[in-house]
């Protein structure tokens, strides 16, 4: 508005003053100029993706483990040791030594009588005798152990959150740096 009313006056003046119009400028002259307006490029880091959080499940994690175990316990088993016989000899008399009444004849053929001593007599008797008498005896039979493979818990499941960083870009888009103007100028 304000180089509308400055361009006004200037007209009124130079029609008042026909000198000045033909150019004959004894005052202070000026020329009509035009800038149209200024546009550029701006670039500005805009948002394409926001972040965002993923959750992310992570199963457990199992393994083998072996173990000695028992498979059978140990035990006291009874055991009978039958008694020990063994057979024993031994000499036994039979018939104690006598004296018998013995007649005989001698070379003429007479009877001849004589008391004759008869020794004793003895035999051979088996006999068992016990050695050792019954007992009972307690035997130990050692446990009787086993490997075996079991499955364990290595790790526990467990729930992971990771963050995506958001995504920007560099959009370009114009502006105008300067508006445009039109108006009148001083001549130098």
């Amino acid at each position: 508005m304000r180089h509308l009313l400055a361009s006004s006056m200037f007209a009124v003046l130079l029609m008042a003053n026909p000198a000045a119009a033909g150019g004959d400028c004894g005052g202070a002259c000026y020329k009509r100029v035009h800038h149209p307006p200024v546009y550029g490029t701006v670039a500005e880091t805009v948002e394409v993706r926001p972040a965002r959080t993923i959750a992310r499940h992570v199963p457990p994690v199992y393994g083998s483990t072996h173990e000695t175990v028992v498979i059978r316990p140990a035990q006291h088993v009874q055991r009978v040791i039958p008694a020990q016989y063994h057979t024993v000899a031994e000499t036994v008399m039979v018939a104690p030594a006598r004296k018998v009444w013995q007649v005989t004849r001698d070379g003429w053929g007479r009877e001849i009588g004589c008391w004759v001593t008869v020794p004793a007599q003895y035999a051979t008797q088996h006999r068992q005798v016990m050695v050792s008498p019954e007992r009972v005896v307690y035997d130990t039979i050692p446990a009787v152990h086993g490997t075996r493979e079991r499955t364990v818990l290595v790790r526990p499941g467990y729930v992971s959150h990771e963050t995506i960083p958001g995504e920007y870009a560099t959009r370009h888009r114009h502006v105008q740096v300067s508006p445009g103007y039109s108006g009148w100028k001083r001549l130098h």
